[in-house]
């Protein structure tokens, strides 16, 4: 951990609470520059520019510029693994990861229940429950997310299909129609071929819904809905999807799910009995009685 980061920790106590939010995102994003403006950070934080530079003087800075150079001077390029919860450390004991690892996700699914916006939420459930069919599309880490979700509407009945390469998501884009959903996964918001697949079934008249950590990113531009997941929990690209922005996704999942389980009702209900009947008969391979 840099000097850094170990001062705004000692100082956490005495900050306000609009401060600690400041100080909650450079320890979340402690190996990551702040190439961005004092306007920018004041816009993701929802605080004003006041309070950023009130925080820098509160940590005895002078100023913003003086926080980007102690940020960039805390860097660990070497040692820092990327894309896993700050708090965990290579030298930790497994007893230490485990707990650590409970903690950062239970704190980034309430983070992420905290911060749902219920009436796009609800509008994802409604267009699907209502969706001739449903594409889902995910590339990489997102494609995991892509297919826990075919999985759970498939088996509920729904007529669903995942594509996760990004030739089969153009293709099949383009072939959408009105009355059809586009579900697109990519928590950076710029995976190019899910953000492609995004605008092609957009133009071919399908509800398009993002999921995603960023509400400002090309994916959340290019869909009707976005289904975020807090900022903090953003991938580092290329390095792997980040475990918390992966428990969120799958959270979000399971509420679409769940809304569109109780929405359709008696339907999904017959389904889901019919395709447990089906795997008890046909795929029981050690013949458990079910």
């Amino acid at each position: 951990m840099s000097e850094f980061i170990q001062h705004l920790q000692a100082n956490y106590s005495t900050l306000r609470k609009s401060e600690k939010k400041i100080a909650d995102y450079l320890q979340l994003h402690a190996q990551e520059r702040l190439d961005f403006s004092i306007t920018e950070l004041a816009r993701r934080l929802k605080v004003s520019e006041t309070t950023v530079s009130r925080f820098c003087r509160v940590i005895g800075l002078q100023g913003f510029q003086d926080l980007k150079l102690s940020m960039a001077a805390s860097l660990n390029r070497v040692d820092e693994f990327k894309n896993i919860p700050p708090t965990i450390h290579e030298g930790d004991a497994t007893p230490e990861i485990g707990r650590k690892l409970s903690e950062s996700l239970a704190g980034s699914l309430a983070k992420t229940q905290q911060s749902l916006n219920v009436e796009d939420m609800d509008h994802a459930i409604d267009a699907i429950a209502k969706a001739r069919q449903t594409y889902l599309y995910g590339i990489g880490g997102s494609a995991i997310i892509a297919h826990a979700a075919h999985h759970l509407f498939t088996k509920a009945g729904l007529n669903c299909v995942v594509y996760t390469d990004g030739y089969m998501q153009t293709v099949s884009a383009s072939m959408l129609k009105p009355k059809m959903v586009a579900l697109c996964v990519s928590n950076t918001g710029i995976t190019k071929h899910v953000v492609d697949a995004a605008k092609i079934a957009a133009e071919q008249g399908a509800l398009t819904i993002g999921m995603t950590s960023d509400r400002e990113s090309a994916l959340a531009r290019a869909s009707k809905i976005c289904l975020a997941t807090p900022l903090d929990y953003k991938d580092k690209p290329l390095y792997g999807g980040a475990i918390d922005a992966k428990v969120c996704q799958l959270y979000l999942v399971d509420l679409l799910y769940l809304g569109v389980l109780f929405k359709m009702g008696k339907p999904l209900k017959r389904n889901l009995k019919a395709t447990a009947d089906a795997l008890g008969t046909y795929y029981n391979p050690i013949g458990i009685q079910l």
